[in-house]
């Protein structure tokens, strides 16, 4: 006796399908072919009205997430309940799954969950569950719905794309829609392993989330940037000054060995405020400044000494017997002094204006008095195109871009 079970208008026996036909009574037609991941129906082969039929059967993922986004706004709540209405909509055949999931990838990044665990997870509750296991050796290397499985290894290449570290429950969820040998489930367990070596491999560690303060953006971005354990980062707002054009804040960045750097520079030498120049915090961008030196003569001369004594050095033999020649005592050049120049203070302000510029410098003129009387040269140029002109219409843009 076969056990038959009802599916909607559908009953299954034994993995075939048929339909079952009112007028008929208790005679039951196949059909040829009948898959409830797509989005069609094929009922008695490719007849002429088809194409019809199949447009008929198509249904629109994007407009669960457009119905939502015209009455709610776009955050994780209103995400998760387009996801609840495909849900309750396809409760039983889950009818075009893969290209609603594809859908809402799509959709991630203007509802801000792109970073966000618990929706991926209601991703992998769109999946039919049990349907895709695989039951034998043969399923498992062939790519059991291989459809499918692409699909569920994209939502987690996209988490690896967001640095968002997978957890026990989704592993769980992945083998009741896919089963333990899945090509989804090897890619799990790869994450798994690599994943949390990398988050912790970083000595430089950001907070997660970043913030959206551009102040304290700044601020960790300086902090990475300057080798010095000693650096301080002060934030200063423009404003305070009496003839301050550009009422923005001025986050700067100098050691006391910077200060030292620059009490012992010539008055009569200029000093160059170059940039601005782009740093990453993952995916936000920050323009900053640098206040430069030219490096001394004797310091280049040194530099090309010790080279050059390197160099023959390697080419004689070691003398064994024979008594070092004595060499001369000279003093370690900082890390501040590098070979294009030396590097008297970091400065990322909220315009990357001149103005805001010029206020930085005036910042720097009480914590160091010297600079009062060294003339400042503004050498402004943008990263990609060189040199470029500096006028006031950059007053009202943001330093922080986003990628």
């Amino acid at each position: 006796m076969n056990s038959w079970k009802a599916v909607g208008n559908f009953t299954v026996r034994t993995g075939f399908y048929y339909l079952r036909v009112a007028s008929i009574g208790q005679c039951w037609v196949p059909i040829t072919q009948l898959h409830t991941s797509k989005t069609r129906l094929l009922i008695g082969g490719k007849g002429k009205d088809y194409g019809k039929e199949e447009k008929k059967l198509i249904v629109t993922q994007e407009q669960y997430f457009d119905d939502v986004k015209e009455k709610r706004k776009l955050n994780k709540k209103s995400f998760q309940e387009a996801i609840s209405k495909y849900i309750y909509r396809e409760s039983k055949l889950r009818r075009g799954h893969v290209e609603f999931i594809n859908a809402a990838m799509a959709r991630m990044d203007e509802f801000g969950v792109s970073k966000d665990l618990e929706v991926y997870k209601a991703l992998f509750h769109v999946f039919p569950k049990g349907r895709m296991v695989s039951k034998n050796l043969w399923q498992i290397e062939m790519r059991h719905f291989p459809k499918q499985q692409d699909c569920g290894i994209d939502i987690l290449v996209k988490m690896e794309k967001n640095s968002v570290i997978p957890d026990d429950d989704l592993g769980h969820l992945i083998v009741s829609i896919f089963g333990i040998r899945s090509h989804v489930m090897r890619r799990y367990q790869r994450m798994m392993y690599w994943m949390p070596k990398f988050k912790n491999l970083n000595p430089y560690p950001m907070p997660i989330p970043l913030p959206e303060n551009l102040r304290e953006l700044a601020c960790i971005a300086l902090r990475r940037m300057c080798p010095d354990y000693e650096n301080k980062v002060d934030i200063y707002e423009a404003g305070d000054l009496e003839n301050a054009i550009d009422k923005t804040f001025v986050a700067s960045a100098q050691s006391p060995k910077q200060k030292e750097l620059l009490g012992h520079h010539p008055p009569g030498t200029a000093l160059f405020v170059e940039g601005g120049y782009f740093v990453w915090l993952r995916d936000k961008c920050l323009t900053y400044f640098m206040l430069r030196g030219d490096t001394p003569e004797n310091h280049a001369v040194r530099q090309q000494q010790e080279t050059s004594k390197e160099d023959e050095e390697l080419l004689e033999s070691v003398p064994y017997f024979e008594e070092k020649p004595a060499s001369s005592i000279v003093t370690r050049p900082s890390v501040h002094e590098q070979e294009d120049g030396i590097i008297m203070a970091l400065s990322i302000t909220g315009t990357s204006s001149k103005d805001s510029l010029v206020s930085w410098i005036k910042f720097l003129e009480k914590s160091n008095p010297h600079l009062a009387d060294i003339p400042v040269v503004f050498k402004l140029r943008s990263p990609d195109v060189g040199l470029a002109p500096v006028d006031d219409t950059n007053k009202g843009e943001s330093s922080v871009a986003t990628r």
